[in-house]
């Protein structure tokens, strides 16, 4: 079982060019009759344990991808362990409530857990306050169907509150480099508008220097003699 939500999640990984893949494994417990396969596989003495169905075909060949691992009673993929040991380690009672029998059911469930974990340790660039939408809803889920989460309610809130930290944040920067660029374009008015000043005072300082030239021409004139009027 998966939330549509997440099934249609933008950044989810299940979503390829819109298709989803699904493989199936089937448990063969006995072989009547024939099987249409390769001579290679006719060689096989023992019956396999899984299989899987690729395209209608029947793999011989059980795939890395494909192999389970059972930690506490829920098979995992092998990448998936180690993380799920740990996470029994520091919380032992964690799905001792969850009377879930149906391994898919299991497997779904547990892969669900991981997911939201996986969420929580990116990065806060790679994730949206939606995505913790989501993984809310997810987590509430885990809840209802037994699993004992407040542990990692917790840490949702803690990484949901830093989000909206980071979210306030890029806001109130966005506000002032827009107030800024308002400030700035202020400041170049006025500076152009003081250069103007500046050249109307060098103007005036031109003309005063031109006035004193002719005031001190005048003064250096010798007086008028009697001739000069006469």
């Amino acid at each position: 079982m998966l939330l549509l939500s997440i099934l249609n999640a933008k950044d989810g990984g299940f979503l390829v060019n819109n298709e989803v893949k699904i493989v199936v494994e089937v448990d063969v417990l006995q072989v009547i009759g024939k099987l249409d396969v390769s001579k290679e596989s006719q060689e096989v003495t023992q019956p396999l344990k899984r299989m899987r169905l690729n395209g209608g075909a029947v793999s011989s060949h059980l795939h890395k991808e494909t192999s389970s691992v059972d930690v506490n009673g829920f098979q995992v993929l092998p990448s998936q362990a180690e993380a799920l040991k740990r996470i029994f380690e520091k919380h032992p009672e964690m799905a001792l409530n969850f009377r879930a029998k149906n391994q898919h059911m299991r497997t779904s469930s547990i892969n669900l857990l991981l997911n939201i974990i996986e969420t929580l340790c990116q990065s806060l660039q790679d994730f949206s306050i939606d995505d913790l939408g989501q993984a809310e809803q997810a987590l509430t889920y885990l809840k209802n169907s037994g699993f004992k989460m407040d542990w990692l309610e917790g840490k949702l809130e803690e990484v949901k509150e830093n989000k909206m930290e980071e979210q306030i944040g890029k806001s109130r920067m966005q506000e002032l480099e827009e107030e800024l660029k308002v400030f700035k374009q202020k400041c170049s008015d006025i500076e152009a508008q003081l250069e103007k000043e500046k050249q109307k005072c060098s103007d005036i300082e031109a003309l005063l220097e031109q006035e004193k030239t002719k005031v001190l021409g005048a003064a250096r004139a010798p007086p008028l003699t009697l001739d000069d009027v006469v």
